[in-house]
């Protein structure tokens, strides 16, 4: 079973406040030639609401960085689920992408997103 189309999602709602943890590798396929391409950035995030992390994957080229346990939301986050049948069972697994992790603060002051990128 599979999600045509991704579903969206009330930030404060699903998440409660989300803190950066880091940066948590690449998500990645085999390409020609058997090359690795890099299809998303992984990071954590502390989600008071899930009381857990939470993974978010950004696009391959939007690299961020935060202090530990800066206060950030995400911008336009989406979520994929899909499940997959074990021998007596079925997993349920889901991947939450966004466009780009900010800060609160910039959030709220301002639109335009200056934040640190990482290089």
């Amino acid at each position: 079973m599979k999600f045509t189309e991704k579903v969206k999602l009330d930030i404060a709602a699903t998440f409660g406040t989300l803190e950066f943890l880091g940066h948590d590798g690449e998500r990645t396929k085999a390409g020609e030639d058997n090359q690795s391409v890099v299809l998303n950035q992984r990071y954590g995030l502390s989600s008071s609401a899930q009381e857990g992390t939470v993974v978010i994957y950004l696009p391959a080229d939007k690299k961020v960085y935060f202090d530990y346990d800066t206060e950030v939301t995400l911008v336009n986050p989406t979520i994929s689920a899909f499940a997959t049948a074990t021998y007596n069972a079925m997993d349920v697994i889901t991947q939450i992408f966004a466009d780009d992790i900010i800060p609160v603060a910039k959030n709220q002051t301002n639109t335009s997103h200056k934040g640190k990128e990482a290089n």
